[in-house]
């Protein structure tokens, strides 16, 4: 990791990649091929899982499969052998599950490539793994969801014990990072905040800060039935909470406020315009001394905010009007623990081609891919233009579209302005 960055949201990897691997995936793009990569690889290792959510998107992909060791070890020896810079485990199920996890994650420690993201309920996030994920997984994405046991249990129809071992589970992990004083993992508390627990919402993020993780995500549920779903009255108390909490934080320690039930993204831009224009009324003297006297943040805490803050209004001040979508075709692959290889986690039902019968370098530049590519072109070449065809699709999907509002779409690439600026340019230069 370069020194000095401050890791917050999850890039896959692509700060990991290098000013050659960049020009792969651009003239990649111009041809419709690949050139180099994958440059990073998303692994299942397994899909069962030890609680039981009943909004589980990845349901229906339960199986006993999941990825043997030997064959484990010869893929991280291919990727390594292809380019490949960094990896994410997730999966259908709890990837912590697989009956030889502590193997699994030695040879990714012994393999050098960096785990960038570990997605996972924590409830077997025990010492011992903690002690492999120090200094090897840049961030740890915990889903804890919600603020009690109860709720907790009626939430992921799992024992209410459960509640407490994430807890602690999640205090250890930060004492073993501090302990060993590594910068790695960045520790984040995930929320799913719906109709039955937005009233938690300060709560959760009490509990948060006391978990002394690094940051905190409020996200929501989707695919809910009408009457899951929150009423006009509900979301506005729902905000008015949210208020609360970020006139506290600031978004010192709250990264994300989000709904994939529905669009808020309006109403927290107001929130946060709102208490932006209260601190700029203060005096000079006055914000100073205010940033000073607070105890509830350390002073590298504070200084690590305003740099972070000055950087974000500065990205976005240089990236404006510049156009995002996906080349997901060009960096990353997902595997799945039946050996299936997929373009992302939103299709992963999408097969390219199955790492138990060929190699990683016959999927990466075999005919399905290079057709996923060239599905991928189409849409990069005539954005707003593009309608889906499910005659010639047969790997993309209406979300993969312009207007499909993919949530994956650009953010890993967006904080890159040189790269984004020349990827413009070289859409600009192909467009029809």
């Amino acid at each position: 990791m370069p020194a000095g960055r401050e890791p917050i949201m999850s890039q896959l990897g692509w700060d990991h990649l290098t000013r050659e691997d960049k020009a792969a995936i651009l003239k990649g793009i111009a041809d419709g091929v690949a050139y180099g990569g994958p440059y990073h690889v998303e692994f299942h290792p397994q899909d069962r899982c030890n609680v039981n959510c009943f909004f589980c998107s990845t349901a229906s992909l339960r199986s006993k499969d999941e990825i043997p060791i030997p064959r484990f070890e010869e893929l991280l020896g291919e990727l390594r052998e292809m380019g490949t810079r960094a990896i994410r485990l997730s999966g259908g199920g709890e990837p912590l599950f697989h009956r030889k996890i502590e193997d699994f994650l030695r040879a990714i420690r012994a393999s050098g490539l960096p785990i960038e993201n570990l997605t996972t309920n924590g409830v077997l996030l025990r010492s011992n793994l903690a002690e492999l994920l120090v200094g090897t997984c840049e961030q740890v994405t915990v889903s804890l969801n919600t603020a009690d046991e109860q709720t907790y249990a009626t939430m992921m129809q799992t024992n209410v014990r459960n509640f407490q071992r994430v807890l602690d589970n999640v205090r250890g992990l930060v004492a073993a990072k501090r302990r060993r004083r590594a910068r790695t993992p960045h520790v984040k508390l995930q929320f799913l905040v719906w109709k039955e627990n937005f009233r938690q919402i300060p709560e959760m993020y009490r509990l948060a800060r006391e978990a002394g993780v690094d940051s905190v995500f409020f996200n929501g549920l989707s695919f809910l039935p009408p009457e899951k779903r929150m009423t006009e009255a509900e979301t506005a108390e729902m905000m008015e909470l949210y208020e609360e909490v970020l006139r506290v934080d600031e978004y010192r320690k709250i990264e994300v406020i989000n709904s994939f039930e529905q669009d808020i993204s309006e109403r927290v831009t107001r929130i946060g315009a709102r208490i932006g224009e209260e601190r700029k009324a203060l005096s000079p003297p006055r914000r100073l001394a205010r940033l000073l006297m607070r105890s509830d943040f350390t002073l590298r805490e504070k200084i690590a905010h305003h740099r972070r803050q000055r950087q974000l209004r500065a990205l976005k001040v240089a990236n404006e009007g510049l156009g995002t979508h996906c080349l997901i075709g060009w960096h990353s692959m997902l595997v799945r623990s039946t050996g299936l290889v997929a373009p992302c986690c939103l299709i992963q039902g999408k097969e390219l081609g199955n790492v138990y019968r060929q190699s990683v370098r016959e999927v990466w530049y075999g005919e399905p891919y290079n057709r996923f590519r060239a599905e991928l072109s189409r849409i990069l070449l005539q954005r707003e233009r593009r309608e889906h065809d499910a005659k010639a699709d047969e790997t993309v999907t209406p979300l993969c579209g312009p207007r499909g509002g993919c949530p994956i779409g650009s953010f890993y690439y967006y904080p890159d302005t040189p790269f984004l600026r020349t990827f413009n340019e070289t859409l600009r230069r192909l467009a029809p």
